[in-house]
């Protein structure tokens, strides 16, 4: 979950920095509907909101996703790619508006393609800082009570000589 939280702030940083860079071009500020969630839409509340809930993303992204992608690259893109589309669905069409004042499941107040395409970049960034930042775990064997992998570390034998 750590490094879930960590993957998702230095995804959040990406994703408040193109959005700022989006609202820019678009005259509408993406990055203070974050700031709406608690009743406050100045750019620095905006901004820890949407750290908050980009480490909270990142939490869950970890807990959920991450043994899956750790240590590896090309899948932690793969699977970033589509956590960052469900990112998009769930915040910028559903979540925000409800405490904003956009349309919900609206295409054009979430951000349009370009916004689609930021969260598809936070959660590539989430993901490939998760790969690189997650734990290390070796397994050894299986165990088939609950169906899942666990680590389980192999017993070392005594040899003469070892102290």
């Amino acid at each position: 979950m750590g490094a879930g939280v960590v993957g998702g702030v230095a995804g959040g940083l990406l994703l408040g920095i193109l959005l700022t860079a989006l609202g820019f071009f678009d005259d509408r500020k993406y990055v203070e509907l974050y700031g709406q969630l608690v009743g406050d839409a100045t750019l620095s509340t905006a901004w820890v909101m949407l750290l908050v809930v980009a480490g909270a993303v990142g939490a869950i992204f970890g807990s959920f996703v991450g043994r899956f992608i750790t240590g590896q690259i090309i899948p932690a893109v793969g699977v970033g790619l589509v956590f960052g589309m469900a990112c998009w669905v769930v915040l910028a069409m559903l979540v925000l508006p409800i405490r904003g004042d956009g349309g919900l499941l609206s295409i054009k107040d979430s951000g349009g393609i370009f916004a689609l395409g930021i969260y598809t970049l936070f959660g590539v960034a989430t993901a490939v800082v998760y790969a690189l930042a997650g734990p290390r775990r070796k397994y050894y064997g299986r165990r088939y009570t609950t169906g899942l992998v666990m680590a389980m570390p192999r017993a070392r034998r005594r040899r003469k000589g070892d102290d």
